[in-house]
């Protein structure tokens, strides 16, 4: 066993569970289950399909909430360890409430699906000792062993449903991607929501050619979208829980592909805030579909932040609505180039204030911070 290696912690009897799951019939977008009470005395909400029941996520009584966001993780079986002591030291060290994970979370290295498995048990293995929630996005990157592992981003979102601190949930009916999920945090007193959490499939890769004509000649990069059906998604949820609840739910959007948004407040920086570095181009996906578009419209999206862009930080307000990188996370892939490379390795921290859900703080720790 190499060091800093995570051995597996869940055997074939919880992915049968989780493919279960996924079989059965899909809630609609913005049903919530009936919740019931564990030992700690926290409630606890019974999953479709049956498994162990989802953690409920609450604002503390200080009336705070902490997010992590860890961005491309993007490693294999044979993780660099240094990859899971920053992400045990930065749990450790902020005690997050909630762990969001943005995508190019495994990479091609896994040649079975044991290997995938274990690769994946690595990245969740500090939340779930920890007994930290936490959810997935997927990325371009995250079928890279496909071919050779047979698991797709299906089976592995069952893989990851499959642990009892996962947050995850079955995908909405006819909508694009794999791992569309809203996820609500409750009041301190209550049970009425009082933020919520959007995690988005990005997707891909466009083709190289649209309509007869390439897409690399316009400058873009052949990168994937967030589709319509995924912007009518969130639309028509984000109503219902304003339906529901008598009042818009804020919130945030986590997903992998920046939108062409992200480039746009980059280049008119002095306008909007814009702190942090961009060491690499915005990797766009080929089309703008109206995401921001459509979260500026209803109201209630009050950050969108993603990964892809390894050694990119910045975070900005665009009109109203806080865009942000967080820069990768993981050792196995590409960092800075030259002298330093690792400078950028980190996680990105939220902290959010129920009386005040637009004046939230984020801030990214580096792995530099923590001595590694």
């Amino acid at each position: 066993m190499n060091p800093g290696r995570i051995p597996s912690v869940f055997s074939c009897l919880w992915v049968l569970v989780a493919l279960a799951s996924l079989a059965a019939s899909a809630c609609s977008p913005s049903e919530e289950v009936e919740s019931g009470e564990r030992s700690g005395g926290e409630a606890q909400t019974e999953p479709a399909g049956g498994g162990p029941p989802d953690p409920v996520l609450r604002y503390r009584a200080d009336g705070s909430f902490r997010i992590i966001q860890f961005a491309d993780t993007q490693d294999d079986h044979d993780m660099d360890p240094r990859t899971v002591r920053l992400m045990e030291a930065v749990l450790d060290d902020q005690n997050p409430d909630l762990v969001v994970f943005t995508g190019d979370n495994i990479r091609g290295g896994p040649e079975t699906a044991d290997q995938a498995r274990e690769a994946m048990d690595h990245i969740v293995g500090p939340m779930e000792s920890r007994g930290i929630p936490w959810l997935v996005a997927f990325g371009n990157h995250d079928e890279d062993h496909t071919p050779s592992t047979g698991m797709d981003e299906e089976a592995q979102l069952a893989y990851y449903m499959s642990f009892p601190n996962n947050l995850n949930r079955l995908d909405p009916p006819g909508v694009y991607g794999t791992g569309n999920v809203h996820v609500l945090i409750q009041g301190s007193e209550g049970n009425d929501p009082r933020f919520v959490i959007w995690a988005l499939d990005s997707g891909r890769y466009s083709s190289d050619s649209i309509g007869g004509q390439a897409v690399e000649a316009d400058g873009l990069r052949t990168y994937d979208w967030i589709r319509s059906s995924q912007v009518d998604w969130y639309r028509r949820t984000s109503e219902e829980l304003e339906e529901e609840y008598g009042a818009g739910v804020p919130g945030f959007m986590f997903f992998h592909i920046p939108l062409p948004e992200f480039a746009l407040m980059w280049e008119n920086r002095e306008n909007h805030d814009v702190i942090g570095e961009k060491n690499e181009d915005v990797a766009a996906g080929s089309f703008n579909s109206g995401l921001f578009a459509a979260a500026k419209e209803r109201g209630d999206v009050k950050g969108i932040f993603v990964g892809h862009d390894h050694v990119n930080d910045f975070v900005g307000d665009y009109f109203g609505i806080r865009l942000g990188y967080s820069a990768n996370t993981g050792f196995g892939t590409y960092g800075l180039g030259d002298d330093d490379p690792d400078r950028m390795r980190g996680a990105r921290v939220f902290v959010l204030q129920e009386v005040d859900p637009e004046g939230f703080e984020t801030f990214m720790v580096y792995a530099r911070g923590y001595g590694i």
